[in-house]
């Protein structure tokens, strides 16, 4: 699957369901080898994908899992408040 891909020198993958704007949020986190942490997100039903990790290396992961998930929630939300307006390389890829 292309959504997991950016995980594969990782750890174990740990997923997260939360809400925003009324809509499910699956939140994909892990850690990789260097021990940073990487978190995807993805809204059943929408044809969005996250970008916000797409090409990132392990340099560029987050301290910790709390970050990491933060930051994906805070790219998800910020879609779901525009979506007409924001393609995917319009998302930023830290907050």
């Amino acid at each position: 699957m292309k959504f997991f891909s950016i995980l594969h020198d990782s750890e174990p993958t740990m997923t997260e369901t939360c809400y925003a704007k009324g809509q499910k949020v699956i939140l994909v986190t892990s850690q990789i080898k260097n021990g940073k942490w990487l978190c995807k997100f993805t809204i059943p039903g929408s044809s969005h994908l996250d970008g916000g990790v797409q090409g990132q290396d392990s340099a560029n992961g987050h301290s910790t899992e709390w970050e990491a998930r933060t930051q994906a929630f805070q790219r998800a939300k910020l879609m779901l408040e525009e979506p007409q307006h924001m393609t995917q390389e319009q998302l930023p890829e830290k907050l």
